[in-house]
């Protein structure tokens, strides 16, 4: 009986797993503004802190991100153009991006996802309290 148990508990989570995971693939496509940025605690030195902050307007003004139904993924920003492909990953817990002529896969971690909103923070430890706030533009 305790078997029958673990299974139908580890058939549920797995199924709601893939159903997140469906579920944010499909919110996710369109274009997306930022609205804000938290900056969080990173490790900056005061000179690079303080042009950060002069800059985050420009940055926020500048950047927009599409994740296209092929997955398809485009970010327009300060830093240029950048294209790649994007998923969800297995768990729904993050934004996977490839970037072209990249082979590292940067992982953001969602925080909120719904039809107009997204909140994302970057996966590295370094990074605690910085979330970028997005709206659906498109």
């Amino acid at each position: 009986m305790i078997m029958i148990m673990a299974f139908v508990v580890l058939s549920i989570s797995a199924f709601a797993q893939n159903n997140l995971k469906g579920e944010y693939t499909k919110l996710i496509q369109g274009t997306w503004k930022v609205d804000s940025l938290e900056i969080g605690s990173f490790n900056l030195s005061p000179e690079y802190e303080e042009i950060v902050r002069q800059k985050m307007p420009e940055i926020i003004a500048m950047t927009e991100v599409q994740f296209n139904s092929r997955k398809k993924y485009l970010k327009k920003g300060f830093e240029g153009t950048k294209e790649g492909t994007w998923s969800i990953s297995d768990d729904g817990q993050f934004v996977l991006v490839k970037l072209n002529g990249e082979t590292k896969v940067s992982k953001t971690r969602i925080i909120k996802l719904t039809d107009e909103k997204m909140i994302l923070a970057p996966e590295e430890a370094n990074s605690a309290n910085s979330k970028a706030y997005m709206y659906k533009a498109k």
